[in-house]
C-alpha cells in the first residue's frame, strides 16, 4: 500500500514543481527575460517575486519524476519522465511563444518565437510517446507480450496532476 501513495504524492509534487516552474519563467519573461538580485554588481532590473522558486521546482521536479517513475514501475504504472518532458517543454514553448507574440506593440520577438518553437519540437516526441501508450492501452497490439497496463492511470494522473497544478498556483502566488 505504501508505494502507490508514494506514487500518487510523487505526482502531485511534480506537477506543483511544473507549475512553479511555469509561472516563475513568466514572471521573469515580463520583465523582460533577464533579471539579478543580490551579488557584488549591481542589476539594473531585479528578480520578480517568485521569480527565486524556480531554483527549487527544477531539481525537485527532475528527483521526484525519477524517484516516483520507481515507484510507478514497481505497480505497473506509466513513468513519470515522460510526462514531465511533455508538460515541461510544451509549457515553457507556450510561455515563449505568448510572449513573442505579445510582449513587444511593435512586432514579433524573434528571439522568443525561436525558443518556444524548438521548446514545442522538444515536447513534441514525449508527446507521441503518451499517445502512443494511449493507443496501446485501448487497443492492445497483437504481438504485445504482456498486458499494456491499466486504463485508469490516465485520469488517475490527470486528477492528480489537476491537484498538483492547483497547489502549485497557490502555493507560488502564497510564497511569492
Amino acid at each position: 500500500m505504501r508505494t502507490p501513495v508514494l506514487l500518487v504524492i510523487s505526482i502531485v509534487v511534480l506537477f506543483v514543481c511544473l507549475t512553479w516552474t511555469f509561472l516563475a519563467m513568466r514572471a521573469v519573461m515580463a520583465v523582460g527575460g533577464a533579471c539579478a538580485d543580490g551579488g557584488p554588481y549591481v542589476s539594473a532590473q531585479p528578480c520578480p517575486d517568485g521569480a527565486g522558486l524556480m531554483a527549487i521546482a527544477i531539481p525537485v521536479m527532475i528527483i521526484t519524476a525519477m524517484v516516483g517513475s520507481a515507484f510507478a514501475i514497481s505497480v505497473n504504472a506509466p513513468n513519470l519522465l515522460i510526462p514531465m518532458w511533455a508538460v515541461l517543454f510544451g509549457t515553457l514553448g507556450w510561455n515563449f511563444l505568448e510572449f513573442a507574440f505579445g510582449a513587444d506593440p511593435d512586432g514579433v520577438v524573434w528571439g522568443w518565437l525561436v525558443c518556444g518553437v524548438m521548446f514545442e519540437l522538444m515536447a513534441l516526441p514525449a508527446v507521441l510517446l503518451i499517445l502512443a501508450g494511449i493507443r496501446d492501452i485501448i487497443r492492445p497490439p497483437a504481438e504485445a507480450t504482456s498486458p499494456p497496463g491499466s486504463p485508469w492511470w490516465l485520469p488517475a494522473y490527470s486528477a492528480l496532476g489537476a491537484a498538483g497544478v492547483l497547489v502549485g498556483w497557490w502555493s507560488f502566488y502564497a510564497l511569492s
